[in-house]
C-alpha cells in the first residue's frame, strides 16, 4: 500500500461500508462514541479517520439496512470475527464469546458483555444434575472476571478458569506503568469507575479488589484444551480434567498462547514470551524471535 494509506490502517476492530447499500441515514455517525470516526458526504457514510476507530462496533448495530461491517486492519487483510448473537451466545447453543475475541475494543465494552452475556444465562434457569455446573468461565481478564462477578452475584454453581499463574488476562502482560483507556466503566461489586485513563498497575489492583470483595476465586494454571456439545451439556477438557457445564463464557481474549520452538533451554528463566519490562533488558545481547 502507498505510504498514506498504511498510516491510516487501523490497528483495531473498525466498520467497512457498502456504499451499494447504504442510504446515508446518519445512524452510523449518530452511534459512534467517539464521534469522528463517520461522517455523511453526497448522501453516504464514509470512513474519514479510520485511525482513530476502537471497536465499539456500534455503528454496525444500528445501521439500519445492514450496510456496514466491521474487519481487523482492511476488507482485504481483515480476519474473522465471530459472530454471535445479541447477549453474546454463538451458533453453538449455550456457548458465549466476551471481550476481544470477539472483536471489540475497550475495556468497557468487554466488562459490559461479559455482564450481559452472564445476566441472560442466569435467566435460562440453573442446572438439575449436580455433576453439571451452570457455566464454566473460560479466562480471567476484564470480560471473564465481570461475568463471574455476576454469577456469582446470581447465586449460579460455576467455576473460572485461567490458564495463567494470575488474573488479569492480557491487562496482566501490559508493559509496566502502560496506560489504559477506560471511559466510564461499571465493575460488578464496585463503585463507577468514572476515569478516562489507568495504569495498568491501577486497573489490576481494582480487578483485585472485586475478586477480594466478590469472594471470587479462580483456578489458575488450568488451561481449557477442548469443547464438545451434545445439544444439552458442554463438556470442557482442561489440563485438570474434564468439567461438564450448561453453559461455556470464552473470555479469553486474542493473545493466546505462544507459539514455542522446542529447542532446549526455552524454559529457563531468561527466555519471555512477552515483552513487559523492557527496561530490564537494556544494554544486554538480546535474540528476539518473532
Amino acid at each position: 500500500l502507498p505510504e498514506d494509506l498504511r498510516k491510516r490502517i487501523p490497528v483495531s476492530l473498525h466498520p467497512v461500508i457498502d456504499p451499494a447499500i447504504c442510504i446515508g441515514s446518519g445512524s452510523c455517525v449518530a452511534a459512534c462514541p467517539e464521534g469522528k470516526i463517520l461522517r455523511i458526504h453526497d448522501g453516504h457514510a464514509h470512513l474519514v479517520q479510520p485511525e482513530s476507530c476502537i471497536g465499539h462496533g456500534m455503528c454496525e448495530r444500528e445501521c439500519p439496512v445492514g450496510a456496514i461491517t466491521l474487519v481487523f486492519g482492511t476488507g482485504q487483510r481483515g480476519i474473522d470475527i465471530p459472530h454471535v448473537s445479541g447477549v453474546f451466545e454463538t451458533n453453538v447453543p449455550g456457548i458465549f464469546i466476551a471481550g476481544e475475541l470477539g472483536g471489540m475494543g475497550l475495556i468497557r465494552n468487554a466488562v459490559n458483555q461479559g455482564t450481559q452475556a452472564m445476566r441472560h444465562i442466569g435467566k435460562q434457569g440453573r442446572s438439575k444434575d449436580p455433576e453439571v455446573l451452570d457455566v464454566v468461565v473460560v479466562g480471567s481478564g476484564p470480560a471473564g472476571l465481570a461475568g463471574a462477578l455476576i454469577a456469582q452475584e446470581l447465586g449460579l454453581r460455576f467455576e473460572v478458569l485461567e490458564q495463567e499463574p494470575t488474573i488479569g488476562g492480557t491487562v496482566a502482560h501490559y508493559p509496566r506503568k502502560k496506560v489504559v483507556m477506560l471511559g466510564a466503566l461499571e465493575i460488578p461489586g464496585l463503585p463507577r469507575i468514572r476515569t478516562r485513563e489507568m495504569s495498568k498497575e491501577a486497573l489490576m489492583e481494582v480487578w483485585q479488589q472485586a475478586v477480594d470483595a466478590g469472594g471470587l476465586e479462580v483456578r489458575c494454571g488450568v488451561r481449557m484444551e477442548a469443547l464438545s456439545s451434545d445439544g444439552k451439556v458442554i463438556t470442557v477438557r482442561t489440563s485438570a480434567g474434564d468439567r461438564r457445564a450448561r453453559h461455556v463464557l470464552l473470555a479469553i481474549g486474542r493473545r493466546g498462547s505462544p507459539r514455542k520452538l522446542g529447542v532446549d533451554g526455552e524454559a529457563l528463566p531468561k527466555v519471555a514470551y512477552a515483552l513487559r519490562e523492557p527496561e530490564e533488558w537494556a544494554g544486554s545481547k538480546v535474540l528476539v524471535v518473532g
